[in-house]
């Protein structure tokens, strides 16, 4: 049975394009929902895969290997965390650090916000709003309550000593590409720290993009644990947390988390990030697109939302007619996650795509 018979079927890509089983170029805008930073068959990553599925593809969590140093020496070009946990996925690395926020403080209390996306797995899929994709899955992780986002006064009410940790996104990307209020952010780090909780910071999305390597750079905040996925290796399959404290040994772990093939894609990837200096060049790149079912463009760098009037689900398609690929992001978002090696021309094409179909839907 095929599930997927009236979706697009794409049978390869190179940079910022792909193609279907009709010869059909599109520019990738959404780039597996954030996931292509380097766009697609990258060269150099390519190599660097073949070479280690040759060398060493597996060994288990109970061994070391010279490709997970190489993955967290080039993090540590980045960031600066003392304990690094590796998984399949941002969802995987999420859970890790719900976890962990329960250990280490020995609390369960879990404060989210509304309109949060952190994945679709238990405790992930408690933190997460949206009444679609929790659904059929209840009774979820008990412990869980939401707040809303960007509430200063909602946050002072709700975090007391027995919460344990409150997990937020930078950028909401699900929720609709919405940044935090750096008031929000702050209040949120100054509450957590005097209750004895942990700030645990959502990066699968939104790292990479903003012009920083975490969105969260931007606040001049230091959480306390770090989630990021997707793009880290640009299509292999990662998760990350990140934490300043470390879980006594057995108490978490993944038989593939970590493997050698994952940690040579996140170490190259990171090592062409910044030789190109592509975060960087991030906020260049950005767009506004204008025009009257146009109410704003928001987000930071290239991690876009544009929200219309009406709903943006019709555009979809016709946006996929004209060779652009993108997605939503909420009801009324158009959502852009655009590989980073997109040039600025590009990045000008997909703005005036975007205002062309919209000026012609009237």
């Amino acid at each position: 049975m095929n599930l997927y018979r009236k979706r697009l079927k794409l049978i390869k890509g190179k940079g910022v394009y792909v193609w279907d089983e009709d010869g059909n170029r599109y520019l990738d805008a959404i780039a597996g929902i954030g996931v292509a930073i380097l766009g697609h068959s990258n060269e150099e990553l390519a190599g660097a895969i073949s070479e280690q599925v040759e060398k060493l593809m597996v060994a288990g969590p109970m061994f070391h290997h010279e490709e997970k140093d190489e993955a967290l020496g080039e993090l540590s070009r980045f960031l600066s965390f003392e304990y690094a946990y590796f998984g399949n996925s941002g969802t995987e690395a999420v859970e890790a650090a719900l976890k962990f926020a329960r250990l280490y403080t020995g609390k369960k209390e879990i404060i989210a916000m509304t309109n949060a996306f952190h994945g679709r797995t238990f405790g992930s899929l408690s933190a997460t709003w949206k009444k679609k994709y929790r659904e059929g899955f209840e009774p979820l992780v008990p412990g869980f309550k939401h707040i809303p986002f960007n509430s200063v006064e909602a946050a002072k009410d709700a975090i007391t000593k027995e919460t344990a940790a409150v997990i937020v996104e930078p950028i909401q990307g699900e929720g609709g590409i919405i940044p935090a209020k750096e008031e929000f952010i702050k209040t949120l780090r100054d509450l957590t720290h005097d209750n004895d909780a942990l700030l645990i910071v959502d990066e699968v999305q939104s790292a990479f993009r903003t012009g920083k390597f975490l969105a969260i750079e931007h606040y001049k905040v230091q959480p306390d644990i770090v989630t990021m996925g997707k793009g880290l290796a640009n299509g292999v399959p990662i998760g990350l947390t990140l934490a300043n404290f470390d879980i006594p040994r057995g108490k978490h772990g993944s038989t593939f988390g970590g493997n050698p093939l994952a940690c040579k894609a996140m170490a190259t990837t990171l090592r062409i990030l910044r030789r190109e200096n592509l975060i960087e060049k991030a906020n260049k790149k950005s767009i506004i697109v204008g025009g009257d079912k146009v109410i704003m463009t928001r987000g930071k760098g290239l991690m876009i939302g544009i929200l219309l009037k009406e709903n943006a689900g019709k555009y979809v398609k016709m946006l996929q007619d004209k060779g652009l690929l993108v997605n939503t992001a909420g009801s009324r978002v158009i959502r852009l996650l655009p590989p980073l090696i997109i040039t600025k021309e590009q990045m000008l094409w997909v703005k005036e795509t975007i205002e062309g179909v919209l000026n012609e839907d009237q």
